[in-house]
């Protein structure tokens, strides 16, 4: 490994460690780790985004990535998961020791959750195949970091834009209010935004094109949420309102996906 490679193997290393401690729940009581299901919830969230990490460092992934450049990125996956995709959430209201942890809000939880596989969606994606197909030159650490920090930050932007939408306090609702049903719409829109995003960094990049349908599915998902915002109101949405969205969220992620597929297919030869 070279003294760069190194270097971003310590900090990888830091970025695992702070996140464990930060997030660490053997410095409470049990009595907040009993009946406690947001926990496992999150815990079975980053199991998930490191797995799929090394699903696509196995079968996807340059084969330039093997020995000890598995472990690099499997331990940057774990590091970045936990900081950006987990610690992160305090910036949308929701704080893990009250929250999750003293108040065994499950509805938190779900939110935590879902941010925290978006974030392991778009880093595992960041590794699927070449930077430049074309070129011989040999890539490095800072091509798929750059491509999940893209990826990352535009799913902060569409989670804020989403939560801005919605009527009324997304802390008073999920924090105060225990709305489980908005913690689930709210998860499905983040997971669908990423697999949305994923099609943007992930794969031999030819363009754009993966990046501009993304975003534009994206827009429209919004679009929808705005529009059951406003249907609904200030009053609390029903069941059939929150099950609609979420429908509407995996089924526009499904279509562009398929859309993505079929030109590539057609073009690309898959």
């Amino acid at each position: 490994m070279s003294d760069d490679e190194i270097l971003i193997m310590i900090i990888s290393g830091v970025a695992a460690v702070v996140g464990a401690a930060l997030t660490r729940v053997s410095r409470f009581p049990s009595l907040y780790t009993r009946n406690n299901p947001g926990i496992g919830l999150m815990r079975l969230t980053v199991a998930a985004s490191v797995v799929w990490t090394a699903f696509v460092i196995q079968y996807y992934g340059d084969p330039s990535i093997q020995g000890v450049y598995v472990f690099f990125y499997l331990l940057m996956a774990y590091g970045v998961t936990k900081i950006f995709g987990q610690v992160i959430t305090v910036i949308f209201g929701i704080r893990l020791r009250t929250d999750v942890y003293e108040r065994k809000n499950l509805a938190a939880a779900i939110f935590v959750s879902g941010f925290i596989l978006g974030t392991g969606i778009i880093f595992g994606g960041s590794l699927w195949g070449e930077a430049d197909p074309l070129s011989d030159a040999e890539g490095g650490w800072w091509i798929p970091l750059g491509f999940f920090f893209m990826g990352w930050f535009c799913l902060v932007l569409a989670t804020a834009v989403y939560l801005w939408l919605e009527p009324g306090s997304f802390r008073r609702q999920v924090c105060q209010e225990l709305d489980v049903s908005l913690a689930w719409s709210t998860a499905i829109y983040v997971v669908s935004t990423a697999s949305l995003l994923f099609r943007g960094v992930a794969g031999d990049f030819w363009g754009w094109r993966h990046g501009i349908l993304g975003m534009g599915t994206i827009a429209v998902m919004l679009a929808g949420h705005g529009i059951i915002a406003f249907i609904a109101g200030t009053a609390p949405q029903s069941v059939w309102l929150r099950l609609i969205e979420r429908a509407l969220y995996i089924g526009l992620a499904t279509v562009a996906w398929a859309i993505n597929q079929a030109i590539d297919l057609k073009y690309i030869g898959g």
